[in-house]
């Protein structure tokens, strides 16, 4: 069978795609992007923002079967079950020369903001980075949602990194919330791509257990220039809240990064000074911008 892939997205290897690939080939079929007179049309859209150039893209192929998916159509559409957990065909992007892929799926946590709990449910283990790791590849980049919260098999997986001295590209921000100290201690022996490890600040109540974390990690030995965190704005905070926190990590010596859930003005000045970091470390938001007080009072 010819099998035509299309990755509506196209700025980021996707997965899904990836390992429908290899599973296909598998099968004996013939797959790929370029595939012309296809029997089956797999159309990935990751964004929302590109559901209707997908849909538009699906009544292109009248005589195939068009399957249409990804978290920007469906959450809970899904690959066949088969090609959940095969090794991902890293010859689909061949500039792509870093493992992908999960160690678990779904988290504990139901954050409002959040779309992890609908689509992928309660934590559970998915993949040892073993299974989807490609000889010759120095970087994995894991795609969990909340790395930490099974601690064996967080152990087991980096572990395992160490042991194999990989790279590692933790993409969500991990959860400083349930750090303990042998976590840290196992961080601080990881390699990270960039130099960076991700957390998140989300809530205005979580400040203590973010800065114990940040102790932790520092204890560990974790330099504190390698320690970032992405800071949500414009869902349940105030401007003056997003400064507070940006400030206070800043104040810390560690990074941020702002993440805008409905930008605004206020929010993009905020984003544009955080988010490139030698203007963050080399003055305060208030000397970046020293008429931010009259921002605060401004109209989003």
């Amino acid at each position: 069978m010819n099998i035509k892939l299309i990755d509506v997205d196209s700025k980021i290897p996707n997965l899904a795609l990836m390992q429908l690939s290899q599973y296909h080939k598998s099968l004996g079929d013939n797959v790929g992007f370029d595939i012309t007179e296809p029997d089956i049309v797999y159309i990935s859209c990751i964004f929302s923002k590109n559901a209707g150039k997908a849909k538009g893209i699906a009544t292109l192929y009248p005589d195939a079967e068009v399957i249409l998916g990804g978290s920007g159509i469906d959450l809970h559409s899904h690959i066949p079950e088969p090609a959940w957990k095969v090794k991902p065909d890293y010859k689909l992007y061949p500039n792509v020369n870093y493992d992908l892929g999960f160690t678990t799926r779904g988290c504990f946590r139901h954050c409002p903001f959040c779309v992890v709990p609908e689509k992928e449910g309660q934590l559970q283990r998915w993949q040892h980075i073993s299974d989807f790791h490609q000889e010759g590849h120095k970087i994995v980049k894991l795609l969990d949602n909340n790395i930490g919260a099974d601690k064996d098999w967080f152990f087991d997986n980096t572990d395992y990194l160490i042991e194999n001295n990989l790279k590692v590209n933790i993409c969500s921000g991990m959860d400083i919330r349930i750090l303990s100290e042998d976590v840290a201690e196992q961080i601080a022996k990881l390699r990270f791509v960039n130099n960076i490890l991700n957390f998140a600040w989300d809530n205005m109540r979580d400040e203590d257990k973010i800065f114990a974390g940040i102790n932790m990690l520092k204890d560990a030995g974790m330099p504190l220039n390698k320690i970032s965190f992405y800071v949500l704005t414009g869902f349940n905070t105030t401007f003056e809240d997003d400064i507070y926190r940006c400030e206070k990590l800043r104040n810390a010596g560690v990074l941020c990064f702002v993440m805008q859930y409905k930008p605004n003005h206020k929010t993009r000045q905020l984003a544009r000074w955080a988010n490139k970091r030698w203007i963050y470390k080399s003055v305060p938001f208030s000397e970046y911008n020293p008429h931010f007080r009259s921002l605060n009072n401004a109209n989003p």
